[in-house]
């Protein structure tokens, strides 16, 4: 099995057929789960800094985003993650789909799925389950809200196969409207 990730386009293949992201299928079915091009941008710098925060790489930031880096820097410290992989992108060829999450890593004892937000969704744990479908294992996850003040929060650990169906349903969903010519977010 081939797979790969094109960041420059931020899509995925596996045995070189194109599949839609994790993000693409919650973007098209959640309502409000598609944030605007600036949020978009800023979060990726987030990210970026979050992901050389675990590997332990110093780096230089934008100050527009300090705050954010703040609170990753203080998540880190105070919750001492072992961290397992950063950044990972995760295929499954038998759902078809793809996606990258932010941080798998042991807390407490437990080996969790985590994605950064800026706010918590309701779309958080469709997003972790579908991550760990694509695995084919880490039952747990959360996400760890990064504000601007500084500040983290975590949300409650979800049990990821109480949500793996509903996530298997918005592809189905999700594939159904592409076969039928239903561009993404478009209204029937």
């Amino acid at each position: 099995m081939s797979n790969t990730f094109d960041a420059a386009t931020h899509s995925y293949t596996i045995d070189g057929r194109k599949v839609p992201s994790v993000t693409q299928v919650l973007n098209d079915l959640i309502p409000g789960f598609k944030a605007g091009e600036w949020y978009l941008n800023r979060g990726q710098a987030v990210h970026a800094c979050a992901a050389l925060i675990a590997q332990g790489v110093a780096f230089d930031h934008d100050p527009a985003i300090d705050g954010q880096v703040r609170a990753v820097r203080r998540f880190f410290a105070e919750v001492k993650p072992t961290v397992i992989a950063v950044e990972k992108q995760v295929y499954s060829a038998r759902y078809q789909y793809a996606g990258t999450l932010d941080l798998l890593a042991d807390i407490n004892g437990k080996r969790l799925v985590i994605d950064f937000k800026a706010s918590e969704s309701a779309a958080l744990p469709y997003q972790l389950a579908a991550y760990s479908i694509a695995e084919s294992t880490y039952p747990k996850g959360c996400g760890v809200i990064i504000n601007e003040d500084g500040s983290y929060k975590m949300t409650k650990v979800f049990d990821l196969r109480l949500f793996q169906q509903v996530f298997l349903a918005l592809l189905t969903a999700y594939n159904i409207r592409r076969q039928a010519g239903i561009k993404e977010g478009e209204e029937v």
